[in-house]
């Protein structure tokens, strides 16, 4: 794993994973919010693009952002983006994370943009193993940019990625094993009290990793009372591999509460009050006429009632109650895949 995230860049499909895809839905609709508070017509979009570069084209897409910079520091990779590149606005670059965070009046200059133009930033990290690396990269981020900002991290939180059960292993020892691993990587940003019975509740390496983030989000701006990083957005989802996608803005203190209430958070999928909250992505596999059916009646019934529609399993070891919950909260985020012949 290197700082622009390599795994993941060949033989990946972003478009297509439905849990990620409902994860880069939120992150679009939270940013439609933010244009509430204040305009995003002259932010820069910038992000790990592989070699596809999908989400760059969602924001200007969506939003009309424009230039869009793409960080990659595999030059394999960088060649097939710059072959790749839907946009002359797209802007596939040679740089790291890291670089950009370092560097970044200067890679800004180089695309053409001021260093004081806002920027909305998505690392989206893949492997657990840097978590370290990445919050610190997450905290160099936050005092590298400036009020007006939103900032998106993505990190790698599957409890697979802390240890893999060994056949002569106990599962107490195995979640020891993992725990003492987290402990190494989030160090001084463990939560208090925190133990490997916590890593054993659901989601619960994935709140742990989230308060990790929190602290570092507050020692960011030690330095300056005057602003905070707001969180908007913490979600988590498992395409294979669970993440966890942590979502906020850079704005003043005394308009925190200002900002929050243009954007409506409440009645956003996936929006969050503060850092307490996570919110997980889980939605079904479902049928054409499977989703139709539901369909008629998401609006109107709670998954008990949408229960009676589907008496049958739609997941071998999650409740269907749970996925119909699920569907019901993100269904206008669903994506529904077809073949096309290009």
């Amino acid at each position: 794993m290197t700082a622009a995230g390599a795994p993941g860049a060949f033989g990946v499909n972003y478009a297509i994973r439905p849990h990620k895809f409902v994860d880069r839905r939120v992150f679009v609709e939270v940013i439609s919010r933010y244009s509430n508070f204040t305009s995003i017509d002259k932010h820069i979009y910038v992000g790990l693009g592989s070699f596809a570069m999908e989400d760059h084209k969602l924001m200007n897409l969506s939003f009309g952002i424009s230039p869009l910079l793409s960080l990659e520091i595999d030059s394999d990779v960088l060649k097939r983006q710059q072959f790749n590149t839907p946009l002359s606005c797209i802007k596939p670059t040679r740089y790291s994370t890291n670089d950009f965070v370092v560097r970044r009046a200067s890679i800004l200059a180089e695309i053409g943009a001021s260093s004081e133009t806002n920027s909305i930033v998505w690392f989206d990290m893949t492997d657990a193993t840097s978590l370290r690396a990445n919050l610190d990269n997450f905290g160099q981020l936050l005092s590298a940019s400036q009020p007006g900002d939103l900032l998106r991290m993505t990190v790698d939180v599957d409890d697979k990625a802390f240890g893999r059960n060994n056949p002569d292993e106990t599962y107490e020892d195995l979640q020891y094993r993992r725990f003492a691993t987290l402990q190494e990587l989030i160090g001084a940003q463990l939560k208090p009290g925190a133990t490997q019975d916590d890593i054993g509740e659901k989601l619960g390496i994935a709140k742990l990793v989230s308060h990790a983030f929190s602290l570092v989000a507050e020692e960011a701006f030690d330095h300056d009372a005057r602003y905070k990083f707001e969180p908007i957005s913490i979600t988590t989802y498992a395409d294979g591999h669970r993440m966890l996608s942590v979502t906020g803005v850079i704005v003043e203190r005394d308009r925190s509460k200002e900002c929050r209430e243009r954007m409506a958070l409440a009645d956003v999928p996936g929006g969050v009050n503060d850092w307490q909250e996570l919110i997980e992505i889980q939605i079904p596999q479902l049928t054409v006429w499977e989703k139709l059916m539901i369909d008629r009646d998401v609006h109107s019934s709670d998954p008990s009632g949408l229960l009676r529609l589907i008496d049958f399993k739609l997941h071998e070891t999650i409740p269907t109650i749970d996925l119909l919950g699920g569907y019901q909260k993100f269904q206008r985020f669903y994506p529904t895949f077809r073949h096309v012949l290009l």
